[in-house]
């Protein structure tokens, strides 16, 4: 071949590479960072551990699973009433699903491209952030640069059951975040042994620590979650070729003897669950479309009540185990009610216990991204209270397509 052709087919495939490449639009608040060379160095390592997380989630969606040939198979209720058993789904079916495995694929083709829209957050105002503690920070050259406040801190000068709660877990995050199993689902260990430096260098928020409609005060201390991409983590991508980005990963982790009261929010979410339990029943956890003829519902000016009860054990049947291997995945759909109940269990001790996640939204742009807490029947007296078996009331807004 000459090179006359050789330039008209290697230019026609450079040509048509370049009307492929993606067009990647950041979040207004994502600045240039001025580094050193060796700082530089140290973001990059978060960076390079990142792409792997959001490379091996990917691969986790579309790995066939179950009965799915092209998808893993995801829980969507864990009870049904027309069964009486588990509903699923091939998660890739859905449209919010399939939007942000197209923009992983963006980041993952183009990397040096999204790694503009990324920031080690040494420097963000919005709001605090937080490294567990001490042992933590020390994983990694990142996390002692970036530098964050300490969660042992945090909660010991908040003081009471919360802060006690608070200690704790982020006192023993390590042994608790490395009590995971990535073998069934994952190529590469994505939790806090295999990713060090991202675990130990993402910014961590006590969510409901300070929120008094949040259940008990184990739970609002023994709760935490970071996000690495979305509006308001590490990787703030705000559009890709115009398209709104929607993809929300981060991380939880939540406190053994604790339970997630009954909630629901506009975003779809999807968790895939690390934390291989000691016994079958150590780690529950139920998701039940708000429509449900288990609730009754009542229509209001500009959504639905929904009232719950799960009194006289009929929650029991609502609630399913969840483990790494067999039942790991979870999709809610919109305003679906859910919770997590890791209070029974088998002789349950801090280090052989706790639920670590790998969480994620598909919407985090669009409607109401708050989450919204049920609330007990009975009156906000019995909110420190709140169980599966008590009676809640959800007040569900409509949400705009």
């Amino acid at each position: 071949m000459n090179k006359r052709i050789l330039g008209v087919v290697f230019g026609t495939t450079l040509a048509c590479f370049q009307a492929q490449a993606a067009e990647f639009k950041c979040q207004d608040d994502v600045k240039p960072a001025h580094l050193t060379a060796e700082e530089q160095k140290l973001v990059d390592q978060f960076w390079a551990e990142s792409l792997v997380y959001l490379d091996q989630y990917l691969k986790a969606l579309e790995t066939p699973t179950g009965q799915c040939k092209d998808s893993a198979q995801a829980t969507t209720q864990t009870y049904s009433s027309e069964t009486g058993k588990a509903q699923t789904r091939c998660i890739m079916k859905y449209r919010d699903v399939e939007l942000v495995a197209k923009h992983l694929k963006a980041v993952l083709a183009e990397p040096d491209k999204a790694k503009t829209c990324f920031d080690s957050q040494k420097n963000y105002k919005a709001f605090p952030l937080y490294t567990p503690n001490a042992e933590v920070q020390k994983l990694s050259a990142t996390s002692k640069w970036i530098n964050r406040p300490l969660l042992t801190d945090y909660y010991k000068k908040l003081g009471g059951e919360i802060g006690a709660a608070g200690l704790e877990l982020n006192e023993n995050f390590l042994a608790i975040t490395s009590r995971t199993d990535t073998k069934a689902h994952w190529t590469k260990d994505i939790s806090i042994k295999g990713l060090p430096t991202l675990w130990s260098s993402v910014g961590w928020i006590p969510f409901y620590a300070e929120n008094p409609n949040a259940g008990s005060d184990r739970f609002r201390g023994g709760y935490l979650y970071a996000e690495l991409m979305g509006p308001w983590g590490n990787l703030r991508i705000k559009e890709i070729d115009g398209e709104k980005v929607g993809a929300e990963i981060g991380m939880t982790v939540q406190l053994f003897n604790t339970s997630y009261p009954y909630h629901y929010h506009h975003p779809q979410e999807i968790y895939m669950t690390l934390t291989k339990p000691q016994c079958i029943d150590q780690n529950k956890h139920m998701v039940m479309h708000w429509d449900s003829d288990q609730f009754k519902q009542k229509r209001s000016d500009n959504g639905w009540t929904v009232n719950i009860d799960g009194s006289k054990g009929k929650w029991k049947k609502w609630f399913s185990t969840q483990d790494p291997d067999q039942k790991w995945l979870t999709y809610f759909e919109r305003n679906a009610i859910h919770a997590f109940h890791a209070l029974e269990g088998c002789n349950q001790t801090i280090k052989n216990s706790g639920l670590v996640t790998v969480w994620a939204r598909t919407t985090a742009q669009d409607n109401e991204q708050t989450t919204q807490l049920c609330r007990p029947v009975s009156g906000t007296k019995d909110i420190k209270t709140m169980k599966p078996e008590d009676k809640a009331v959800c007040e569900l807004h409509d949400w705009k397509p």
